[in-house]
């Protein structure tokens, strides 16, 4: 049973707060030999559910050993029964309720967890849970009547065979844009991706597909040909969070998705413009298609769809055009191969704004990383406390956020941090940081990174809305907008969700840090980036 809820970090405030609304009092709290103990550290869901009727839901309390654990779930109470795990000397309850089947979507409520033990209560509120009509399928496969996309008389690739056996492993070009780490352009490709390599350096191998994979990445398993693949049918599914994908496939060939419309400022990785109105997938090595039109329920990622076939150099392709529901509306997809070559892509249906948005907050640095200490403070207490006031000012607009637990016991690394939000499967990742800069006290003003091409206008948004904030506060006739930039940070690497690395300003300069350590305008600054953010979900 992995509990990812240790990575959650709540504020003392909300923590009160949550449990305040749940107990109509501050939580009691037991002394047993000078130790305070807790009856209910943690509980799951903590997001939101959507579920079909007649699904499962489980429910899990982490509480004291001998506690009797139930859960309020639409006026229904459940029993949660003591599991064999235990964690931080408490014990994990577990119990399941079953979702009643409904007409139409319908809200049933957030869901409330108790803990009762000798005489004691204590309550937490949990996720909330919305039942949903059962999911839509949509069977696409060839018509009789209609023509299936096929490239003739193409000779399948054959050579070396290399599988990936990371999921999402970093993919570089074989074409040097300029890009140090993981290109931008490149999907994450998941486990069990097949391609061909046409040589190797001493870290990488290089791809008949004009991508590199990392040695550490992947293993070659043989030499000859899986033959020119065909996509045999897809299957849609809505679930009122995600519109999902199925193809059924030959074998398991690389594959990209790239929003579209897109341009680059010249030959570099920066982006002067992308605000999609369609994604495209592009299938390598493929040479036919046997699906038809594909029908989108109401409410999906989607609208429409089309296929074509393509040569590229001497790669036969095969490119599926998704039309989004939503201008703007594309996030990042979750990818998974089965070895079969089965592929699954799941994408958040849109919204408009930041109700029903789910967003990953990282305050970076943390424990055993204080980061850069400007005028003897350190970054990492600055920006906790920036990172707490936006997640208060997301929630009171209803967004699901969840805060990275980075100031536990030990360091956690930007790759784990990555990790963490791609399990999370948020909308959108948000590092929130402070500058500086050795010698030069002068440096100011605000600056936002993107990496994804689908992230530069959400880093353009919040940067424009926190560059306005710092006209309006003082020492105004220095604020200075240095931007949204391409970047190459760790965070906003992941192909899975729209991200940004904020530069809140300069601990290095006395007028900024002054208003940054200043915890009266912790609130102008968060609804700045919570302006930004809505403004990128409205398709501006």
């Amino acid at each position: 049973m992995a509990k990812k809820f240790a990575f959650k970090l709540v504020s003392l405030f909300t923590s009160l707060v949550v449990l305040c609304l749940g107990l109509g009092a501050f939580p009691v709290f037991a002394a047993d030999s000078g130790v305070m103990e807790r009856l209910l550290a943690d509980v799951s869901p903590k997001v939101s559910v959507s579920l079909r009727g007649g699904d499962k839901l489980e429910l899990e309390a982490l509480a004291a050993e001998g506690s009797e654990v139930t859960a309020k779930v639409n006026g229904s109470t459940v029993t949660l029964a003591a599991t064999s795990e235990r964690e931080n000397g408490a014990v994990w309850y577990s119990g399941t309720y079953t979702v009643p089947n409904v007409g139409s979507d319908q809200e049933l409520g957030r869901i409330e967890f108790t803990a009762r033990k000798n005489g004691r209560t204590e309550t937490r509120i949990g996720g909330t849970l919305k039942a949903v009509v059962p999911v839509q399928y949509v069977e696409v496969d060839k018509p009789e009547d209609s023509d299936s996309g096929e490239l003739e008389g193409v000779t399948p690739v054959s050579g070396d065979i290399i599988r990936i056996e990371k999921d999402y492993a970093d993919i570089f070009s074989s074409v040097d844009r300029g890009e140090e780490y993981a290109s931008p352009y490149y999907y994450n490709l998941p486990a069990n991706t097949m391609d061909y390599t046409i040589g190797t350096t001493s870290a990488s191998y290089i791809l008949k597909s004009g991508r590199r994979v990392s040695k550490n990445n992947a293993t070659v398993i043989s030499s000859g040909t899986n033959g020119n693949n065909r996509i045999t049918g897809v299957t849609v599914k809505d679930d009122g969070t995600f519109t999902t994908l199925t193809f059924r496939q030959s074998w398991a060939v690389p594959f990209n998705i790239t929003p579209s419309p897109l341009t680059y400022t010249g030959s570099t990785n920066t982006v002067s413009s992308c605000n999609p109105t369609s994604i495209v997938i592009t299938f390598d090595y493929t040479t036919a298609y046997s699906a038809g039109s594909m029908d989108f329920p109401r409410g999906s990622a989607f609208s429409s769809a089309s296929w074509k076939t393509r040569m590229n150099g001497d790669i036969p392709q095969v490119e599926l055009t998704l039309k989004l529901s939503q201008k703007g509306g594309y996030y990042g997809a979750y990818a998974s191969y089965t070895s079969s070559g089965t592929l699954t892509l799941k994408f958040l249906n849109p919204v408009d704004s930041l109700d029903g948005a789910r967003i990953v907050i990282d305050a970076g640095h943390g424990t055993g990383d204080p980061g850069n200490t400007g005028g003897g403070v350190q970054e990492a207490d600055i920006n906790l406390r920036h990172a707490e006031a936006l997640m208060e000012e997301l929630e009171d607009r209803g967004a699901e956020v969840t805060l990275l637990e980075t100031r536990g016991s030990s360091y956690v690394g930007v790759t784990e941090r990555a990790e963490m939000g791609v399990e999370e499967m948020p909308h959108l990742y948000i590092a929130v940081h402070q500058n500086s800069v050795e010698n030069n006290s002068s440096a100011r003003g605000v600056e936002t990174y993107y990496n994804t091409p689908y992230s530069q206008r959400l880093a353009k948004y919040i940067n424009d809305a926190m560059y306005q904030a710092y006209r309006s506060l003082p020492y105004a006739d220095g604020a200075k907008d240095r931007g949204a930039k391409f970047s190459e940070f760790a965070v906003t690497r992941p192909k899975q969700y729209a991200s940004v690395l904020i530069e809140y300003g300069f601990l290095t300069n006395e007028q900024e840090r002054e208003i940054l350590t200043n915890s009266k305008y912790d609130s102008v600054f968060a609804e700045a980036v919570a302006d930004g953010i809505e403004k990128f979900f409205s398709g501006e």
